[in-house]
């Protein structure tokens, strides 16, 4: 299998390895011509989906991708027979999109053990407590149920449609962060500090950074309440995994692929588009820019823009999670552990078991774990599970990768009322794809191939208006 250069690895008692075995590591043949009908900045689910769309109707397609690899956020590596996601992970039939694509490419599911978790953890201020995962399961759903219910009616009256929000519900929550609505719960004790780790691992940052609207709207996406939200949120996964169903697509899309190829300009010259890389420049009638929100500031371009999305453009969000994934030395059960801000871990969670052996999957706040230390993971683990020792860590560092500069998508106060409409905007020949401002589940794999069929839509209405005017 081919290697990829995002990723790391540490085995006990062994140096750090850079790069991770990766079935989306696909060796790239290149473009074979300069002009396209379409060119598609970026190869994850946005990119990929959009180059099917147009690909499988007619039209001249070519990606270009800066990384070794196809799928953008998510990755699968294999070892030892066991698959690993790296990036986004989860996905449910409560997920459109995604599950059309799941079923049209007849991959199965698999389930996270923690999803049953039989016991759970809280390491809060007074300590380790350990629980019945039913009883803490209630005080978290009490909580977050309270937090949530801005109309007396779990929000199902002001938030209904979680596709479309209406502009007063945006007004009236969108300024408020995470923190200053908690302020105006009344929640103490332990079902406070559940709902700080909730919020905390939501956001991956300090909850007084971010932004309350988002929370609100994956709890609408999660039928207003707990069970349902943590089944879309953590239960299941591609059994093949994300990157089987990256290929799929790619493969449909009849797409031309260059890999390793960052884009660094685009030029609007009239009716026609120049899109440069380091190594290359290619012409064609229209763009498809598949890249997340905090790396659109990166690329130059001349023409096209209007002020607000340059503004949105440089606006990142705030999302700097941290993700590894843990083989330890014993069986810890169907677990979950959980930890408010500002520890550095937030959640881990006990997703399979291996010859008796627990894998447990970390996510912390604000990058405040190191990755490349097996040690310094196995101490934070400690705290949750004494005297835990750990194998093998599988990881990357998605906060300070070029290409993503951060994880899933959070906003901060305001952002959302600031940002999004300029950034769904069209600017045509230039279209924009990414999950990082779908309509539904933004940040998710859902989202990306959402915004992918949007984008492509958009493409193809301009181009038959620009053939019927030449």
């Amino acid at each position: 299998m081919n290697r990829t250069t995002d990723g790391l690895s540490i085995e006990r008692g062994h140096a750090p390895v850079e790069g991770l075995a990766c079935s989306a590591a696909l060796a790239s043949g290149g473009l074979s011509r300069g002009d396209y009908d379409v060119v598609v900045i970026g190869a994850g689910f946005a990119g990929i989906t959009a180059a099917r769309e147009l690909g499988t109707r007619g039209l001249r397609v070519a990606i270009l991708e800066a990384r070794d690899r196809i799928g953008g956020r998510t990755f699968v590596t294999e070892q030892r027979g066991q698959k690993y996601e790296i990036g986004g992970t989860w996905v449910h039939w409560g997920q459109p999109f995604v599950w059309n694509e799941i079923h049209r490419y007849g991959l199965g599911l698999t389930e996270s053990l923690s999803a049953t978790a039989d016991t759970m953890s809280l390491l809060g201020a007074s300590g380790l407590v350990s629980d019945s995962a039913a009883a803490i399961g209630a005080d978290l759903d009490k909580a977050l149920g309270d937090y949530c219910d801005v109309d007396g009616a779990l929000g199902r009256t002001a938030f209904p449609n979680p596709f479309t929000p209406s502009a007063a519900l945006l007004g009236s929550t969108d300024g408020l962060s995470m923190t200053d609505r908690l302020a105006q719960v009344p929640v103490e004790g332990r079902q406070r500090e559940l709902l700080q780790a909730f919020l905390t691992m939501n956001a991956a940052t300090d909850p007084a950074r971010g932004g309350f609207h988002d929370q609100l709207h994956w709890w609408a996406l999660g039928e207003y309440a707990v069970d349902p939200l943590l089944k879309r949120l953590g239960r299941y996964k591609i059994a093949e995994g994300t990157s089987a169903l990256a290929r799929a697509m790619l493969e449909d899309s009849q797409a031309e692929l260059a890999l390793g190829q960052p884009v660094r300009s685009i030029r609007v010259d009239g009716d026609q588009v120049r899109v440069s890389t380091d190594a290359m420049e290619v012409r064609c009638k229209s763009v498809v820019v598949a890249v997340p929100l905090n790396v659109l500031d990166d690329i130059e371009f001349h023409g096209g823009l209007s002020p607000q999305r340059s503004e949105a453009h440089r606006e990142r969000h705030i999302c700097a999670g941290t993700k590894f994934i843990a083989r330890v030395d014993r069986s810890v059960g169907a677990w979950v552990g959980f930890a408010p801000f500002p520890n550095p871990l937030t959640m881990v969670v006990a997703d399979r078991e291996m010859d008796g052996k627990s894998v447990l999957v970390g996510f912390g706040p604000d990058d405040r774990v190191d990755l490349r230390s097996l040690e310094g993971i196995e101490g934070e683990l400690r705290k949750f599970i004494p005297g835990i020792v750990v194998e093998e860590v599988f990881s990357h560092d998605w906060s300070h990768d070029p290409y993503a500069k951060g994880g899933w998508t959070w906003f901060s106060p305001g952002q959302a009322s600031r940002a999004l409409n300029a950034l769904r905007t069209p600017a045509p020949p230039l279209f924009f794809a990414n999950t990082d401002w779908a309509c539904g589940w933004r940040g998710f794999i859902d989202g990306a191939i959402e915004e992918g069929i949007r984008a492509a839509r958009d493409v193809r209405g301009f181009l038959a208006t620009d053939a019927r005017q030449a």
